[in-house]
């Protein structure tokens, strides 16, 4: 009777045992099984961050290049042109901008709109729009949901600017060529143009003009302002690949001082 129940004992622990293995590899199947359809999607939506195989000073370029990206529409009320092009979020001495393109803008500040996301932000006041230079600031609120550049802290100073307009140092930027984004891009500087322009191996599109270009440190350098064009047997061809950049030195930032509301 002893030996009977040792051996019912015995029976029901190896059932259990494996009843709780056979549980375990349910558990580790199913779990898999769900990973593989819904953690993509939820990965995906999230932000997406610098990938950890670059240095911590490229990480914080391309950190900053996204954090401050926005997207913006003008409309022209008379003629009902619209254009949407890139921009970069700052703050300088305790209020709020977007650093872009003159040509971007086509009416009044009330028809102009700053976009992140499914978030919409008013022009407040354009505070300078300087169509030879091709830069605008625009006067906005405080964003919740975007990092601001200091400025100007975060842009070279004097023989910093040496090591930036190095050949081939690399460079970031993010905007939304096309209209798509933000995303993403990177690239390398390939010249300088008499002081005017930063020439960048990269790739730009319609849209990307705006976008704050940011140097291996993180350091905003400029804005996309164009993409280069050369005469060819076929004609004028667009050099993608070849794109002009508006240094920062060459905005007037004392105009967040005198002209901010």
């Amino acid at each position: 009777m002893i030996k009977l129940r040792i051996y019912i004992k015995q029976k029901v622990y190896q059932f259990t045992a494996v009843m709780v293995a056979t549980l375990f590899v349910l558990l580790a199947f199913y779990s898999a099984v769900y990973d593989n359809q819904h953690s993509p999607h939820d990965t995906i939506a999230q932000e997406p961050t610098a990938s950890s195989y670059y240095r911590t000073s490229y990480k914080k370029a391309i950190k900053n290049s996204r954090s401050s990206a926005v997207r913006l529409l003008s409309l022209d009320i008379q003629s009902g042109m619209v254009s949407t092009f890139s921009g970069t979020y700052i703050k300088s001495y305790g209020n709020y901008f977007v650093v872009t393109v003159a040509h971007g803008i086509q009416g009044e500040c009330e028809f102009t709109k700053i976009v992140y996301d499914q978030n919409v932000y008013e022009c407040k006041k354009y505070i300078v729009v300087d169509e030879l230079q091709d830069y605008a600031i625009i006067q906005i609120n405080e964003m919740q949901d975007r990092q601001p550049i200091e400025i100007p802290k975060q842009i070279p100073r004097n023989k910093e600017w040496k090591n930036t307009l190095t050949l081939l140092n690399r460079v970031v930027y993010s905007g939304y060529p096309n209209g798509i984004g933000p995303l993403t891009i990177s690239g390398k500087i390939a010249g300088m143009s008499g002081g005017e322009f930063i020439y960048l191996d990269s790739y730009a599109w319609q849209g990307s003009s705006g976008s704050g270009v940011f140097d291996s440190k993180g350091k905003f350098i400029g804005h996309i302002v164009a993409v280069d064009v050369g005469t060819t047997e076929f004609g004028i061809q667009i050099l993608n690949s070849i794109v002009l950049v508006a240094p920062s030195y060459k905005i007037n930032w004392e105009k967040t001082i005198t002209e901010a509301e």
